[in-house]
């Protein structure tokens, strides 16, 4: 006899229920935000002297805006929200009143996100934990709602410079990958967040509202280096990327930079130039027509995100960015859960995702956007160009390096130093990265052939 699928709210009770019967501890929220945030850790209120960042925390108000209060170091601030709907905190300070990236001053806890909770998956996940095998111990299991937050509270916090947040970032990205797996989610496509991004507030209310507020449970006493976190990524060519050295540096100084690349100086540091590409506005349409027909739910909101990076990276106004967002809406919606009120996709939803129509956004690349969205960007080996102008640039190229036909393979295929010739000569403008993907070359091979 198949077993009747409880609904969200029994499903909240059927969890609170096994964590009590498996005897986790239920911590307090404001013992749980002063774990993570130590005395010390924020300004003290009405002290100018000491400086220090302060706890964001984001809320709705009224009108459906998110606004942000400021958390100090007493924590509080956190008990006036107990109970509130929509309401966040980062696991992160910033200076001064706003969140991005180069407002954040020190990292304390990396957070992963688990949707797709059954009672069977959240079984597996804690089983995982406690064995050691695929998930580090969580020092925190916060119970969400619909799924899971695993808080990994830093034994120290980070410096979120640009480049640590960059590395965090893509360490997030392999633990995501280690946490979210078939035994631990029933949704497939797996939801990628950043290392600043804000989660529920414990104390506050679920999306399911006030009765069935946000509960943090202990899971160990572990505080992590950022080393030990690292370690759990698979020593495999594959997993490469994730497996971040804190102690690298890969930014040059001002003064190096000003010798290596004096046009760039000049135009970016003296004159405050944007270096910003000026690019076609087919991109923006191309992605308007992906989130129509590859959307999927749990990424409806990062897609018209990325709509709005496409949109400042291709020079489109924020009226007509709007008009398109609201006209999604409708779209978007019909991949919510009939059964579910919550799961709505709303006008309120769409318009604050566009917050990504920010200067500080211009710099996501492909793989980044792909990422959040959930949607595939395969390179375009073409350059944006239509085939039949790409045919004839690559058939000139051709007759100027094998004139007279030479280039009918005669002596065989053509050598690696005409491969990477040809490709510089269709790609002006290319990158050595770019040109080994496309010809499938080592970067050694590149490099040797590439001012040739």
């Amino acid at each position: 006899m198949a077993t009747k699928k409880l609904t969200e709210k029994q499903l909240y009770k059927a969890k609170v229920e096994w964590f009590q019967e498996n005897e986790y501890e239920e911590v307090e929220p404001l013992a749980f935000y002063r774990e993570i945030f130590p005395v010390g850790s924020f300004q003290e209120q009405g002290n100018t002297e000491r400086k220090a960042g302060n706890g964001m925390l984001i809320y709705k108000n009224e009108e459906g805006h998110h606004w942000h209060k400021l958390i100090f170091d007493d924590l509080a601030e956190i008990p006036n929200w107990y109970g509130k709907e929509d309401v966040y905190i980062r696991s992160a300070s910033f200076i001064g009143k706003n969140t991005k990236n180069e407002n954040a001053s020190m990292i304390h806890a990396l957070v992963f996100d688990l949707d797709g909770q059954e009672i069977k998956e959240l079984r597996m996940v804690m089983q995982f934990m406690r064995k050691g095998t695929n998930i580090p111990k969580a020092t925190f299991v916060v119970l969400s709602g619909h799924g899971l937050h695993l808080y990994y509270v830093l034994e120290k916090p980070i410096r979120a410079t640009m480049n640590n947040i960059r590395k965090l970032n893509k360490l997030k990205e392999g633990m995501t990958k280690l946490i979210w797996n078939r035994y631990t989610s029933n949704i497939e496509k797996i939801q990628f967040q950043y290392c600043l991004q804000g989660f529920r507030m414990v104390g506050s209310a679920s999306k399911m509202g006030k009765r069935y507020p946000v509960r943090a449970y202990r899971f160990s006493d572990e505080h992590y280096t950022i080393e030990e976190l690292v370690s759990w990524i698979p020593k495999l060519k594959e997993w490469d990327e994730y497996r971040i050295d804190m102690t690298e540096r890969d930014t040059v100084p001002k003064a190096t930079a000003k010798k290596l690349w004096p046009d760039w100086y000049e135009y970016r540091i003296n004159q405050g130039q944007s270096s910003k590409w000026h690019i076609k506005r087919d991109l923006y349409d191309w992605w308007k027509g992906k989130i129509v027909e590859n959307a999927t739910y749990g990424h409806r909101y990062f897609c018209l995100m990325c709509l709005a990076i496409f949109a400042i990276k291709c020079d489109v106004s924020e009226e007509e960015l709007k008009r398109d967002a609201l006209a999604l809406v409708p779209i978007l919606d019909k991949l919510s859960d009939d059964a579910d009120p919550k799961s709505r996709f709303t006008e309120e939803d769409a318009l604050c995702a566009l917050h990504g129509y920010r200067d500080n956004f211009k710099t996501w690349g492909r793989d980044k956007l792909a990422l959040v969205s959930a949607i595939p960007m395969p390179p375009n080996k073409r350059n944006y160009r239509p085939q039949s102008e790409h045919i004839r640039i690559m058939n000139a190229v051709r007759e100027v390096l094998h004139p007279n036909g030479s280039w009918r393979n005669i002596e065989g295929r053509p050598s690696k130093e005409e491969k990477v010739k040809a490709w510089r000569l269709a790609n002006p403008n290319g990158k050595k990265i770019e040109c080994e993907r496309e010809l499938g070359l080592s970067r050694h091979t590149v490099l040797k052939w590439w001012d040739n």
